[in-house]
């Protein structure tokens, strides 16, 4: 039985998943799942963080690292791990995901194992995998982090097919910081800009809303809204780069910075993982330096 600490100060809920992948005949299994990348942010950059996950016994080996990085993890029960397999095309932006298997969705009952966080973050992979009930209850014990992407991706026939959030209205009111990236936010407003799209989220009830694009992040916040670009000389590894983000972020909101400073971390943070493939490998005292070095002379402001 896994020890809980009594106080956290993010508590993340979603599945951890076991992943493959195949471009230009190259086939390489990994681990995935946005609490997976997400914790390994948090915890390399100083926050503590509590996991809560589904997955089948058999696959308690996919938890390794983090339990390595002294990341504190509760399983819950599931017959099925949740699996996807991806097929890239030419390139990383032609692909087909396969969906092989889902674990079981949370319940409003699973909050109970949750310590005493200062934030909950909520990170669906599918349609079903948390209710509307989940996201009010847990809204009464903590500040809500979602990362709206898996409202938008319902399993068909072994495939992900994208829709928009079936009960966004009422689910936003509850959410304190919202992150999605370009295509998750057309999907959910109509709006390819994503300086409408921010604003049109923003009315719905979320406090900050970031939206991550191929260029950098953008936050929109008291109805105005900040852009820091990614500052990247290779990239090595997609994968994660929205959990970094959100991790980066969080982690500079609670170490007290300010709006401006924290989407510079956030930003600066993420071009490092972009780097490499797999999850951050790399700690606070890095990412200042870097943005001492590469962010200096660019000017973040209020657009």
């Amino acid at each position: 039985m896994v020890e809980i600490r009594m106080e956290v100060e993010v508590c993340a809920f979603g599945h951890i998943t076991k992943e493959s992948e195949r471009f230009r005949g190259i086939y390489r299994p990994f681990t995935g799942g946005p609490p997976y990348f997400l914790s390994i942010a948090l915890r390399r950059l100083g926050s503590s963080v509590f996991v809560i996950t589904r997955l089948a016994r058999e696959d308690a080996y996919l938890l390794k690292e983090l339990y390595d990085l002294g990341i504190d993890v509760l399983v819950l029960p599931s017959r099925y791990t949740s699996s996807f397999h991806t097929e890239y095309g030419r390139s990383f932006d032609e692909r087909t995901l396969s969906v092989l298997s889902v674990a079981e969705p949370f319940h409003v009952e699973d909050l109970e194992h949750c310590p005493k966080p200062r934030y909950i973050y909520v990170g669906p992979l599918t349609t079903k995998d948390f209710n509307l009930e989940f996201v009010k209850e847990a809204r009464r014990v903590a500040p809500i982090v979602l990362d709206v992407q898996g409202f938008t991706r319902k399993v068909v026939d072994n495939r992900i097919e994208y829709v928009d959030w079936e009960w966004k209205m009422e689910g936003m009111k509850y959410v304190d910081i919202f992150k999605a990236d370009i295509k998750e936010a057309s999907i959910l407003t109509g709006a390819e800009d994503p300086l409408r799209a921010s604003e049109i989220l923003s009315s719905w009830g979320s406090k900050e809303v970031l939206i991550t694009s191929s260029e950098g992040v953008y936050l929109r916040v008291y109805n105005k809204m900040l852009f820091a670009p990614f500052k990247v000389d290779s990239i090595g590894g997609r994968v994660g780069r929205g959990d970094t983000c959100l991790a980066s972020y969080l982690h500079a909101r609670l170490r007290g910075m300010g709006y401006k400073d924290a989407i510079v971390f956030a930003a600066a943070t993420t071009s490092l993982k972009l780097r490499e493939q797999g999850p951050l490998k790399i700690g606070e005292d890095t990412v200042f330096e870097y943005i001492r070095s590469n962010y200096s002379d660019t000017d973040v402001r209020y657009l």
